[in-house]
């Protein structure tokens, strides 16, 4: 890459600082400073720049002519989710016209995995412009320390933990009936503990956990704070990720870093980012997660071996790593 290569990062999703999308901006940093990359910071105006990187599927207001590099984290929008038809038909139509008119626009769009490249490949044929896979990894701060100071708030180490939004792609109804299938025995030995925003879903979610039984077994946590993660995850017995819809999945990985086993669902990109160290099922069949729930919470040898799996498993996704696929694609400027 040339010595007078330069690149803007839009971070304009920093004022909303529970978005998922200022995570990845903090992951780019992150991945910036591994390899040496400077990084100038836009917001509006002119960029100043060679390229300009948004981090999600929008034209960002530039008012000059730099390079755009465009992120699409998933195809969600395209996708049945649970919504009524008419509102996932109007929904998908947005959609489909925001990136027809990215495409014309883009000079390269990034993807965090090769799940959703294919995806994006198959909704959109004619795609004209180049697809580079950036992957995303655990912030630094996720990882295996006992030294960490047990949240006084959560219940006693062991829990089961869902982390996620609580939105119908998630999937988050079956975490509530896979608990309530558990053994009472076991119940009383290990809470649940549900961390999102549940602004849609929130008090549907509370119902549910009424009828089933376990309302008083379940601890909710809504805005919790990205510094307050690691010590959450660390203390759960096991982390349960049903998402139907991925582009990437960092929670799941974020729970590994941390040393916990997890049980994902085997669909989007799942597979591909958590392979075989995850105990990877039908998102639908809820007998199956009952079991592989009640195995690793019983049983300390499979525990132990699920969560060495996934401590390897995290050593894939590094900083650098996602430091050296995003030099890779400038690198293509001088090509």
């Amino acid at each position: 890459m040339g010595d007078r290569m330069t690149v803007a990062l839009d971070v304009r999703c920093l004022e909303q600082p529970f978005s998922s999308y200022a995570r990845v901006i903090r992951l780019i940093r992150s991945a910036a400073n591994a390899v040496d990359l400077e990084l100038k910071e836009w917001r509006e105006g002119a960029s100043g720049t060679d390229v300009l990187w948004t981090p999600d599927p929008t034209l960002p207001p530039v008012t000059d002519q730099p390079r755009l590099w465009i992120t699409v984290q998933d195809l969600n929008p395209m996708l049945p989710d649970g919504r009524p038809a008419w509102s996932r038909y109007r929904r998908a139509r947005r959609y489909r016209k925001l990136i027809d008119t990215i495409d014309r626009a883009a000079w390269r769009l990034a993807v965090p995995s090769l799940a959703t490249a294919k995806s994006l490949q198959q909704h959109f044929p004619k795609l004209q412009t180049p697809l580079v896979q950036i992957p995303w990894f655990p912030a630094p701060e996720f990882q295996l320390d006992e030294s960490l100071c047990p949240n006084k708030s959560l219940p006693k180490r062991g829990y089961v933990l869902y982390v996620g939004a609580l939105r119908q792609h998630k999937n988050w109804p079956l975490v509530l009936q896979v608990y309530a299938a558990l053994p009472a025995a076991l119940r009383a030995q290990h809470a649940l503990v549900m961390v999102g925003s549940g602004h849609r879903s929130g008090k549907q979610a509370r119902v549910m956990a009424a009828q089933l039984g376990i309302a008083s077994n379940v601890h909710w946590l809504e805005g919790l704070a990205d510094a307050d993660l690691p010590a959450l995850y660390q203390q759960a017995g096991v982390f349960l990720f049903p998402s139907l819809l991925e582009g990437f999945g960092l929670p799941p990985l974020e729970a590994q870093a941390c040393g916990t086993p997890v049980i994902a669902a085997a669909t989007s990109s799942l597979p591909e980012v958590l392979a075989d160290s995850a105990t990877l099922l039908n998102p639908h069949d809820a007998e199956a997660w009952v079991r592989a729930t009640q195995l690793l919470l019983s049983d300390s040898s499979a525990a132990a071996t699920a969560r060495e799996a996934g401590l390897r498993n995290v050593t894939r996704y590094t900083p650098t790593f996602t430091g050296e696929a995003i030099l890779s694609v400038l690198a293509e400027i001088d090509e």
